[in-house]
C-alpha cells in the first residue's frame, strides 16, 4: 500500500506524542473495586426496603453512602483527566494502517484498549455517585421518619410513674453501685481508692483554700476591692475564688484515670468528678460573664443591685445540669430509641432542670437593659411550659427534645453574646487606641487613623459574619433530631448549589470573604512600610510620596479582590464577559465616572496639584486634603469639605497658589484726599509693608513699594505691592496692614476721602409756577435717638462658676460620656432623657431626686452642648433670662481639656440654695466623671 501524505501526517504526529508525552503504561487507573462496591450498593438498597431497619443501621449506611461518593468522586477527578489525555493521543493514531508501521499500530492498539477501560471505569464511578446520593437521600428520609417516631413516642404519664415509684427506687442501689464501680488496676482495693480519693481531695481542697486566701488578702492589701476596677485584678479573681473545686474534680479524676482501667463517662465515679471540675468552671465562667468589666457590666440596669441574684440563679442552674449528668450519663437528653428504664429518672431531672432555667429567665424581665429582648424571654417560658406539660402526660422524648434545645440554646445565646462582645471591646480598644499595645497594632496595620479604622473595620465585620454563622450552625445541630440536616448542611455548605449557570460554594465563599479582609489589612501595613519606611529616604516631596502610597492602596485592593474572587470559587474568566459589558457600559452611562477615574490616575502622576497645595477652582477656594480616585478633597478656609470631580481639576482651570513657589504677591489700593503730602504717603505704606512679619523684606524678593496709580474722582488712587511668603494668608496679611494704614493715616492727618455728590435747588421764576406740581412723595417723619452705653457690673443681675478639668483619652469619648444616656447615668444622674440635636429635651433626675428639665440650645459634635433649663411649670420666664448649662471641649494632643460654664443664675437671696446645689453636684460629678474615663484608659 503506497503511503499517502495524511499517512505521512499521522506518522509524524505519532512519533511527536512519543517524544512530548508520558508514556501510557506509566499512567495507572483508579484502585476502585467496581465489583466491591456494585455489591455493597446492591446490599443496602435491599436492606433499606425492609421495615425493621434499625437507628444504628442507617448511621452505619449512610457513613458508608458517604465514603462510596468521596471515593467515586475522587475515581471520577483521577479518571477524566486520564481519558482525555488518551482521548487526544487516540486522533492522532486515527487514520494509521498496519501497513505503515507496525509498531505504531501496535502503540494505537494500546492506546485504544487503554482508552476503553478509562471510560468504562469513568461511566462505573459516575454511576456510583448518582446512586450512592440517591440511596443517601432515601436513608436521611428514613433516620428523619425514625427519629420523628420515637421523638412522639409517648410512655407512662406523670402519675403513673409516681405510683410506681417504690419498686424503681429500690432497684437504684444496685444500679448505683453497678454505676459507680470502676474497674481497678490489679494490686489495688475499693478500700484504698476510697481512702487515696480522700486523701487526695483533702489536699485539692486545702490548696484551693489557700490560695482563695492569699488572693483575698493581695486584692484587698492594693485596695482593689474600693478603687475603680482592673481587668488584672477581676479576671483571677473568680479562678482564685473557686479554686477549692477546681483543683478537687481535676485531682478526683487524675486519680480514677490513674488508678482505674475501664475509666470513662460511663462510670458514675468518673461523671461525679468531672461534674464537680464543670461546676467549678460554670461558676468561674458565671462570674466572668456577671462582673463590672463584662458585657453584664455595660448593661443598663444590671450593676450592681441584680448580680448576686443572677448569679445564684445561673448557679443552680448549672448544678441542675451536672447533677442530671451524673445521674443519668452524657446522654441523658438524648431521645431514647429502646425501652427507657430511668423513666422516672429523666423525668425528675427535666423538671428540675425546667425550673432552674425558669427562675434564670423570668428573672431576666426585671433587668431594664433586657426588657428589649421580651421575646426570646417568652420563647424560652413557652418551651419551659410546654417541655413540663409533655412529661406530665408521658412524652418524655419530646420532653428531653425541648428541654434540650432550650438548654443548649441559652447556653449558646450567652457564648455568642460574650464573644461579640469580646470582639466590639477589642476592635474598639484597637481604633481609639487606649494601651500602647493597641497603638502599636493599630500603626502596623496602616499608615494612617482613617485607614487602620476602615481595616479594623472589615476584620470586625468578618468576626461578627463567622461569629453569627457559627451560632446558626450551632442551632442547627441542636434543634435537628435525626442529625440530618447538619450532615445536609455541611454537604451544601462544602459542595455548594448551582444556580442557573452559576455555582455557589458557601464554605469558599466565607473563605473568600476572610481572605479579602486579611489582605485589606496586609495592604494597610505595606503602605505604612511603604510611607514610613522605603519614601522617607527617597528625594521626592510630600506629593509625590502621597500618590505612590495611594497608588500601591490601590494595587492592593485590586489583587485582594482578585485573590478573594478566586478563593471564593468565582471563575474570573467569566468575569472577562462582565468587563467587556461593563467596558460598554462605561462607554454611555458611565463616561462621566470614568473620566474622574482617569482624571485621578492623571493628577497622581502628573501631580498638577497635590495635599497641602491651596488651590482655587472655580468658586472653590481652599486646601487639597485628599485626591481620591474619583474625586478631591477640597477644605475652604471656612472648615468645609468641597469634594471636587478630578475631571474638573483636570480639564477645567485650575489655580494653584502654591505649584512650584508658596510665595505669591497682594496688591493693596488705598485713595487719600487731593492735597495729601504724596511723598508722606508712599513712605508710610513702603514702611508698613516692610514692617509686617509675613511680608518678605529680606532681599529674597521685591521689597514692598507704593505706585502713585492716577488721579481718582475724588481721590489720589496709590496701590501697595507686597510678596508674602504664604499666599494662603493673603487675607489675613491685608486685614493687618490695612489696620495698620488707617491707623498711621488718622496720625499723620491724612484723609482717606469717599465719594460725595452736591444736590443743587434751583427757583424757578414766577411764569413757570403756574405749571402743575409733580407728584411729591410724603417724607416720613425721622426721629432721633440717643443711645447709651450703661457700663455695669453683671454680676449684680446674675451669677455664674466655671469649672475645667483635664482627661487623658479621645474626644469621642468624653462627647459619648456628656451625650449618651447610658453613660450619663453613671456620672451625673440617676435616670436621664435625652434627644441629642438642636432644640431636644433633656430631662434628668439626679441622686438627691430632684429634676432637672432643659432644652438644647447648641449641638455641635464632638465640641459643644448647650442647654437653657425651663422653669417649672406655671412660672413664667425669669427677667434676666434663662438658666444655661455649657459644655466645651477642647483636644490637645492626647488630652481633652472640659470645660463646665453655669451661667444665669439669678444673683437674688431665694437662689442663693440654688447654686450652691448646682456647683456641688457639678464638682461631685465631674470628679465621677474623671473616674469613669479614668477606668476606660486603664483597662
Amino acid at each position: 500500500m503506497p503511503l499517502r501524505p495524511r499517512h505521512l501526517t499521522a506518522v509524524a504526529l505519532a512519533f511527536l506524542s512519543l517524544l512530548f508525552t508520558p508514556p501510557v503504561f506509566a499512567q495507572t487507573l483508579s484502585t476502585l473495586d467496581v465489583d466491591v462496591v456494585q455489591q455493597r450498593l446492591d446490599d443496602i438498597s435491599d436492606r433499606l426496603e425492609t421495615q425493621d431497619v434499625t437507628q444504628n443501621e442507617l448511621v452505619d449506611y449512610r457513613e458508608s453512602m458517604v465514603r462510596i461518593a468521596e471515593d467515586a468522586n475522587a475515581c471520577v477527578e483521577s479518571t477524566r483527566p486520564e481519558r482525555d489525555q488518551l482521548k487526544e493521543r487516540l486522533d492522532v493514531f486515527e487514520d494509521l494502517s498496519p501497513d505503515t508501521n507496525a509498531a505504531l499500530f501496535d502503540q494505537s492498539i494500546e492506546v485504544r484498549n487503554r482508552f476503553d477501560e478509562a471510560q468504562a471505569l469513568l461511566l462505573s464511578c459516575q454511576e456510583f455517585v448518582t446512586d450512592a446520593n440517591r440511596l443517601l437521600d432515601d436513608i436521611n428520609e428514613k433516620i428523619s421518619e425514625l427519629a420523628a417516631r420515637y421523638l412522639w413516642q409517648r410512655g407512662a404519664s406523670l402519675p403513673a410513674l409516681i405510683s410506681s415509684a417504690p419498686s424503681v427506687i429500690s432497684r437504684w442501689p444496685g444500679d448505683i453501685r453497678g454505676g459507680m464501680t470502676p474497674r481497678l488496676d490489679q494490686g489495688t482495693t475499693m478500700t484504698e481508692l476510697l481512702w487515696l480519693l480522700m486523701i487526695v481531695g483533702a489536699i485539692a481542697i486545702g490548696a484551693g483554700l489557700v490560695i482563695r486566701y492569699r488572693f483575698n488578702r493581695w486584692f484587698t492589701t492594693h485596695g482593689f476591692d474600693k478603687g475603680p476596677p482592673l481587668l488584672s485584678a477581676l479576671f483571677p479573681k473568680p479562678l482564685a475564688s473557686h479554686a477549692p473545686m477546681l483543683l478537687l474534680g481535676v485531682g478526683l479524676l487524675i486519680t480514677l484515670y490513674t488508678t482505674t482501667t475501664n475509666a470513662s463517662m460511663s462510670i458514675a465515679a468518673v461523671r461525679a468528678a468531672f461534674a464537680i471540675l464543670m461546676f467549678g468552671v460554670g461558676c468561674v465562667i458565671i462570674d466572668w460573664a456577671t462582673g463590672p468589666l463584662s458585657p453584664a457590666g455595660s448593661l443598663a440596669g444590671f450593676y450592681p443591685d441584680h448580680v448576686q441574684p443572677m448569679r445564684r440563679r445561673l448557679r443552680f442552674f448549672v448544678l441542675m445540669l451536672v447533677s442530671s449528668f451524673v445521674i443519668l450519663g452524657d446522654a441523658w437528653l438524648g431521645v431514647s430509641m429502646t425501652v427507657d428504664r430511668h423513666a422516672l429518672a429523666r423525668a425528675i431531672v427535666i423538671i428540675a432542670l425546667c425550673l432552674s432555667l425558669w427562675t434564670v429567665i423570668s428573672y431576666m424581665g426585671r433587668i431594664r437593659g433586657l426588657v428589649r429582648y421580651r421575646f426570646v424571654r417568652y420563647v424560652g417560658l413557652l418551651c419551659i411550659v410546654v417541655a413540663l406539660g409533655a412529661v406530665v402526660f408521658g412524652y418524655r422524648n419530646f420532653a428531653s427534645y425541648l428541654t434540650h434545645g432550650a438548654v443548649r440554646t441559652a447556653t449558646a445565646i450567652i457564648v455568642i453574646w460574650i464573644l461579640l462582645w469580646l470582639v466590639f471591646s477589642v476592635f474598639e480598644a484597637l481604633i481609639e487606641g487606649r494601651t500602647p499595645l493597641s497603638r502599636r497594632v493599630r500603626d502596623m496595620i496602616s499608615s494612617s487613623d482613617k485607614e487602620s479604622r476602615t481595616g479594623f473595620g472589615l476584620m470586625q465585620l468578618s468576626a461578627d459574619v463567622i461569629i453569627w454563622l457559627g451560632f446558626a450552625v450551632y442551632l442547627v445541630y441542636v434543634w435537628d433530631s435525626s442529625g440530618v440536616q447538619l450532615d445536609q448542611l455541611q454537604s451544601l455548605a462544602v459542595e455548594g448549589k448551582k444556580i442557573g449557570e452559576i455555582e455557589l460554594v458557601p464554605l469558599q465563599l466565607v473563605y473568600g470573604i476572610l481572605s479579602f479582609s486579611l489582605l485589606i489589612a496586609l495592604t494597610g501595613w505595606i503602605k505604612r512600610l511603604i510611607d514610613k519606611r522605603w519614601l522617607r529616604h527617597m528625594n521626592m516631596d510630600r506629593g509625590a510620596r502621597d500618590a505612590m502610597v495611594t497608588l500601591s492602596g490601590y494595587i492592593g485592593f485590586v489583587i485582594a479582590i482578585l485573590i478573594a474572587l478566586n478563593v471564593a470559587g468565582i471563575n474570573l474568566g467569566g468575569l472577562a464577559l462582565v468587563g467587556g459589558g461593563l467596558a460598554l457600559g462605561i462607554g454611555f452611562g458611565l463616561q462621566a465616572i470614568a473620566s474622574n477615574f482617569v482624571s485621578g490616575l492623571i493628577l497622581l502622576f502628573e501631580r498638577p496639584i497635590k495635599a497641602g497645595d491651596f488651590v482655587t477652582v472655580g468658586e472653590t477656594e481652599g486646601f487639597v486634603r485628599r485626591i481620591r480616585i474619583r474625586a478631591t478633597d477640597i477644605e475652604t478656609l471656612d472648615n468645609q469639605n468641597v469634594l471636587v470631580p478630578n475631571s474638573e481639576l483636570v480639564s477645567g482651570r485650575v489655580t494653584n497658589w502654591v505649584l512650584r513657589n508658596p510665595q505669591g504677591r497682594l496688591r493693596i489700593r488705598v485713595g487719600v484726599a487731593y492735597g495729601s503730602d504724596i511723598e508722606l504717603v508712599r513712605s508710610i505704606m513702603e514702611r508698613v509693608g516692610r514692617e509686617h512679619e509675613d511680608v518678605i523684606s529680606d532681599g529674597g524678593a521685591p521689597a514692598p513699594r507704593a505706585l502713585f496709580m492716577g488721579f481718582g474722582d475724588s481721590a489720589l488712587d496709590f496701590e501697595l505691592r507686597v510678596r508674602i511668603r504664604r499666599i494662603e494668608k493673603r487675607f489675613s496679611v491685608i486685614s493687618d496692614i490695612n489696620f495698620v494704614l488707617d491707623r498711621e493715616f488718622r496720625d499723620n492727618n491724612i484723609t482717606v476721602p469717599f465719594p460725595q455728590r452736591d444736590l443743587h435747588l434751583v427757583n424757578l421764576p414766577e411764569s413757570q409756577a403756574t405749571l402743575p406740581a409733580a407728584p411729591v412723595r410724603p417724607i416720613e417723619p425721622t426721629t432721633t435717638r440717643d443711645t447709651k452705653i450703661i457700663d455695669e457690673d453683671f454680676d449684680d443681675i446674675t451669677r455664674h462658676f466655671k469649672h475645667h478639668i483635664t482627661l487623658k483619652c479621645s474626644i469621642e469619648r468624653v462627647w459619648t460620656a456628656l451625650t449618651d444616656p447610658e453613660q450619663l447615668q453613671r456620672w451625673y444622674c440617676k435616670d436621664v432623657d435625652i434627644a441629642a440635636r438642636i432644640g431636644g429635651s433633656f430631662t434628668a433626675t439626679l441622686h438627691d431626686d430632684s429634676e432637672v428639665e432643659a432644652v438644647i440650645d447648641v449641638f455641635m459634635p464632638p465640641r459643644r452642648l448647650r442647654m437653657a433649663q425651663l422653669t417649672p411649670d406655671g412660672e413664667g420666664p425669669l427677667p434676666s433670662g434663662p438658666v444655661y448649662e455649657e459644655l466645651t471641649l477642647h483636644q490637645d494632643d492626647d488630652t481633652v481639656i472640659l470645660t463646665l460654664d453655669v451661667f444665669g443664675i439669678p444673683a437674688e437671696e431665694d437662689w442663693e440654695g440654688y447654686f450652691r446645689r448646682a456647683e456641688s453636684h457639678w464638682e461631685a460629678s465631674l470628679a465621677e466623671l474623671k473616674k469613669l474615663l479614668r477606668v476606660v484608659k486603664d483597662n
